[in-house]
């Protein structure tokens, strides 16, 4: 019986991203070059044996209830199995939060590799990744890891090859939701471009 899983769960960078056209359910569909990088955030997986969903931060300002992706994964797949036990997440972040690196996404992401290990899901990459969209639309990404093409709404994935290991300077300038900037973008359902196409061609 596993008691107890330190994770961790990485931040990604944009390498490329076009966004084609706006679909008609509000989501926008994109085709953009996806990169792991070194920063991470720390979750810690502990099982109870009284049911329920403990969610603990280092940030006073993040959520710890059904609010936070951490909590909504765990609770997906842990309805889906009916687990009886509980368990409590000790989520450290060090990811800068809403600069568009995925650590939200990331750290659902460990969650759900967590409860499907800790508990014996039996479930494989492929099938946490169809869960893992339910969340977010990064999730897919952030299980899968690593240099790939992400297209749709960014859960349709192809692997490229790894880029060369490179150091990376991030500057956070602002807060900013990726949600809200696309928001901000016009572009009618008729209108298709991409530049992408041409870099993994």
């Amino acid at each position: 019986m596993i008691k107890h899983l330190s994770l961790k769960a990485y931040g990604k960078i944009n390498l490329g991203l076009d966004v084609l056209r706006r679909r008609e359910d509000g989501y926008h569909d994109v085709r953009m070059i996806m990169q792991t990088v070194g920063i991470f955030d720390r979750v810690d997986l502990v099982r109870k044996e009284e049911p329920g969903i403990e969610v603990e931060t280092n940030l006073y300002y993040l959520p710890t209830n059904e609010n936070n992706l951490v909590y909504k994964a765990a609770k997906l797949l842990m309805d889906e199995f009916q687990v009886q036990e509980g368990i409590q997440i000790r989520l450290r972040k060090f990811i800068p939060v809403a600069a568009g690196m995925a650590g939200g996404s990331s750290d659902a992401a460990a969650v759900l590799f967590g409860v499907n290990k800790m508990f014996r899901l039996g479930m494989s990459t492929e099938q946490l990744m169809e869960r893992g969209v339910r969340i977010g639309a990064d999730v897919p990404y952030c299980i899968l890891r690593g240099t790939a093409l992400s297209e749709g709404i960014g859960e349709v994935l192809t692997k490229l090859p790894a880029v060369p290991q490179c150091q990376v300077l991030v500057a956070k300038r602002e807060s900013m939701f990726l949600r809200n900037l696309y928001m901000k973008i016009y572009m009618p359902m008729t209108c298709v471009r991409s530049s992408i196409r041409t870099l993994t061609a």
